[in-house]
């Protein structure tokens, strides 16, 4: 991670951290979906949680999560989720439920094992 990278997701992780009031759950969620979605990119974020809850960190974190992070990441690969979603041709159904992913939540070093 380039330092640039790393001072300007940390900036947006202290001012989340001082405007924050509310469950501390949604609080660590939050810091959790913003540095996991440097390294993953926002099409994990949207595979992994729904888009009610994506919308909700957002709002935590003051960002948008496709203008801010490259659609995949440098770990994206790993996603045994984005590794099923990846072989269907509407991305969206994938993430409304529409399309069934299994493990979608699983980080692997091989998703094409499972």
């Amino acid at each position: 991670m380039k330092i640039t990278e790393r001072t300007e997701l940390m900036q947006i992780a202290q001012t989340a951290i001082l405007n924050y009031s509310g469950d501390i759950d949604v609080l660590y969620s939050a810091l959790g979906m913003l540095f996991t979605g440097h390294y993953y990119g926002w099409r994990f974020l949207y595979i992994v949680h729904s888009k009610r809850t994506v919308r909700n960190y957002e709002k935590v974190l003051n960002i948008k999560v496709t203008e801010y992070f490259e659609p995949t990441g440098s770990l994206s690969h790993r996603s045994a989720g984005l590794f099923e979603a990846k072989k269907h041709s509407n991305f969206w159904k994938c993430v409304s439920g529409d399309i069934q992913i299994q493990n979608r939540k699983l980080i692997t070093d091989d998703p094409q094992t499972l």
